[in-house]
């Protein structure tokens, strides 16, 4: 993930972690098998820490504005230079786009269940759904590096337009 944000996808070669990890390519190779082994190592461990335990997390607060901040402030902390490279890998990889497509996709669904615990209006819920994915995805496209002061006044404006609909909205 280290390579992946300080180089970009195009870095991340054999050599390069070898020399990282400083380990032998014999070692690389009794341990992942193969390259596309370890890619697909690396993205199901992107997946699952980066995503699936963040709305794990997130879910666990029994507040609902409580769970949005939770996962508002795990979002913050995402390698961002690594969502950068691998968004920008997945454009010519199909295997990483498939993975960029669940994670997006992932993450998607589980902002939209914490909003709709606190907003009635299903179809507002999504929208602002969208919007939040939407900000963390255009953030990480527009500044790199990630400006994370910026962003975090970002998702708390995000947070604020959440609470006032669900101060609006009847349960």
């Amino acid at each position: 993930m280290r390579i992946l944000a300080d180089r970009g996808h195009h870095s991340l070669k054999m050599s390069t972690l070898c020399k990282m990890l400083n380990v032998t390519t014999g070692s690389f190779y009794n341990y992942f098998g193969n390259w596309a082994n370890f890619v697909t190592d690396l993205l199901e461990y992107w997946e699952k820490e980066r995503t699936d335990r963040i709305a794990e997390l997130s879910s666990r607060p029994a507040d609902p504005s409580d769970r949005v901040r939770l996962m508002k402030e795990l979002a913050i902390q995402v390698p961002h230079g690594a969502e950068i490279a691998i968004r920008a890998w997945s454009n010519g990889d199909p295997i990483v786009a498939e993975f960029q497509r669940r994670v997006d996709h992932s993450r998607f669904e589980a902002l939209r269940t914490l909003v709709r615990d606190l907003i009635d209006d299903e179809a507002k819920a999504d929208l602002l759904s969208v919007m939040g994915i939407s900000l963390l995805i255009g953030m990480q496209s527009w500044r790199s590096p990630v400006d994370i002061e910026e962003l975090h006044r970002v998702f708390d404006e995000f947070e604020g337009v959440i609470t006032r609909y669900a101060d609006n909205s009847v349960h």
